[in-house]
C-alpha cells in the first residue's frame, strides 16, 4: 500500500523490515516453542518500533497510518493475557502515545509526504480504513469461533459428567443416587417433572443365579447379562411418561412406571421378565438366564423408604417361590 500511494523510499524500507522482524519473530517462536516470549515480542516489537517508525515515515496525521495503531494494539489481547497482557498493553500504548506528541515538539521528524491533494487525502484513508477494519474483522471472527469451539467444548464435558454422575457406566441405566432423588421428588408430590405419585409403580428385578453365571462364564459374560437386561427393561419403558429404569445394586434393577391400572403395570413387569427369559446367549445357546421381581403401588405408602423395603420382601418372596416369578 505503501509503494502503491507513493509514500516515499523511507515508507518502503521500514515497512519491508517490519514484515522480515515479524517473520523473525514468528519462525523463532515455532522453532524454540517458547510461546510466551513471543507473543510479547511480536506486539512490542510492532507496537513500539515498527508503527511508531511508519507513522513518521508516512507522513503523521496527513496520513491514515493512525489507524494501524488501533489494530496493532488489538493483538495484545489476541496474544496475551492476565498480567502479561496489561503490561505489554501499557507499555505500547504510552510509547504510541508519546510517538504521536514528539512530532508537535520535533515536527522535523515528519517525512514529508504532504498528500498531492485532498482526494488523495481521503483515499488513503480509506484505505487504512478497510484495511484496518478487516483486520478487526478477522480478529473478532477468530476470537468468536475460539469462543463458541471452546463453549461446545466445555457443554459437552459438563454433559458428560452430568451423565457420569446420574448414570451408571455399564448398564447405561440411572444409577442408585439418581433413583434415590426421583423418589424423593416423587413422594413430593411435583407433577412437573416425574410420573405422579398416584399412578406410580416401582418394579425391583434380581438376576436369579447370578453369581453362579459369573463364576460359571467369566465375569465379562456376567457384564454382558447386565447390559442386556437392562435393554431390556429400557427398551420396555415410555420416557415421554417420565418412567425410568435404575442400576439399583449389582445385579438388582429398579424401574419406575407411569400407569393408572395396576393391572396393566403388573403385565408389562412380567412381559419383561417373559423378554428376559427368553433372551438367546450367542456363545451359550443352551443357557437361560432369569429374572424374579417385586413390585408395589407408591401411593400406597407414606414415604419411598418404606415403598423399597417392601418391593425389595416382595422380590425375596418371589426367590423363595422358585424365581422368575413377579409379586405384587
Amino acid at each position: 500500500m505503501t509503494i502503491f500511494e507513493d509514500l516515499g523510499l523511507w515508507s518502503y524500507l521500514i515497512d519491508f523490515i517490519a514484515s522480515i522482524l515479524i517473520l523473525i519473530i514468528g519462525i523463532w517462536t515455532i522453532k524454540t516453542g517458547n510461546k510466551l516470549i513471543g507473543h510479547i515480542a511480536l506486539p512490542i516489537v510492532l507496537n513500539c518500533i515498527i508503527m511508531p517508525a511508519s507513522y513518521w515515515a508516512c507522513g503523521g496525521l496527513n496520513t491514515g497510518t493512525i489507524l494501524y495503531f488501533v489494530v496493532s494494539l488489538f493483538t495484545i489481547g489476541v496474544l496475551l493475557t492476565g498480567k502479561a497482557m496489561y503490561i505489554v498493553y501499557l507499555i505500547c500504548f504510552l510509547v504510541q502515545s508519546i510517538s504521536i506528541w514528539i512530532p508537535l515538539f520535533y515536527p522535523q521528524i515528519i517525512i514529508d509526504n504532504t498528500m498531492p491533494s485532498e482526494t488523495a487525502y481521503i483515499m488513503d484513508f480509506n484505505i487504512a480504513l478497510l484495511l484496518t477494519s478487516l483486520a478487526l474483522l478477522g480478529i473478532t471472527s477468530m476470537i468468536y469461533r475460539a469462543y463458541y469451539k471452546e463453549r461446545d467444548k466445555n457443554e459437552k464435558l459438563i454433559e458428560r459428567l452430568k451423565s457420569l454422575s446420574e448414570k451408571d457406566e455399564l448398564s447405561g441405566l440411572y444409577n442408585r443416587r439418581e433413583l434415590f432423588i426421583v423418589l424423593e421428588y416423587l413422594y413430593s408430590e411435583k407433577e412437573d417433572k416425574y410420573v405422579h405419585l398416584q399412578n406410580g409403580i416401582m418394579a425391583m428385578f434380581d438376576i436369579d443365579n447370578f453369581k453362579i453365571l459369573n463364576d460359571t462364564y467369566g465375569h465379562l459374560f456376567g457384564d454382558e447379562v447386565l447390559k442386556k437386561i437392562a435393554s431390556v427393561i429400557q427398551g420396555h419403558l415410555d420416557s415421554a411418561k417420565y418412567e425410568m429404569a435404575f442400576r439399583y445394586g449389582g445385579e438388582e434393577f429398579v424401574c419406575i412406571m407411569n400407569s393408572e391400572k395396576k393391572e396393566d403395570a403388573l403385565a408389562r413387569i412380567d412381559d419383561i421378565r417373559n423378554k428376559i427369559e427368553k433372551i438367546k446367549w450367542e456363545d451359550h445357546p443352551d443357557l437361560t438366564v432369569t429374572v424374579s421381581g417385586g413390585a408395589v403401588h407408591c401411593a400406597d405408602y407414606d414415604n419411598f423408604t418404606d415403598a423399597l423395603k417392601e418391593v425389595d420382601a416382595l422380590l425375596y418372596q418371589a426367590k423363595n417361590k422358585g424365581k422368575n416369578h413377579i409379586i405384587m
